[in-house]
């Protein structure tokens, strides 16, 4: 199946990192883009037929503001989580550290999951 709900470009601020160098002491920035991947044919016109992206937005920024991980693995996996709630036969969840990628001198600094 190809039919993606995509909302790319969520940001956030959260505290997440090894603890030890001290990257949870003050939140930082994250970036998130996700692609839920659902049957889109046959459906109404109707909001209630589908996923709101607004409510996938709210719930990647739940996630990264309100919860804390050591690893961007940890958080990509948890983003995923939280969107599959929303149906969906999967989605992929892709999470930037742009605080990393600006200390190592790099574009960018990430982690992609995909989960059924």
């Amino acid at each position: 199946m190809t039919d993606t709900i995509g909302v790319s470009g969520i940001r956030a601020e959260g505290r997440h990192g090894l603890a030890a160098t001290g990257e949870r002491d003050r939140p930082q920035p994250w970036i998130v883009d996700v692609e839920l991947r659902r049957d889109l044919r046959g459906l109404s016109d109707d909001l209630r037929a589908t996923v709101n992206y607004v409510e996938i937005a709210r719930a990647a920024r739940d996630v990264i503001e309100n919860e804390s991980f050591e690893l961007v693995e940890t958080l990509a996996n948890a983003i995923a989580a939280r969107v599959l709630e929303f149906g969906g036969e999967s989605v992929r969840v892709k999470v930037a550290k742009p605080r990393s990628a600006e200390l190592v001198g790099v574009d960018e600094i990430a982690v992609t999951v995909e989960r059924p």
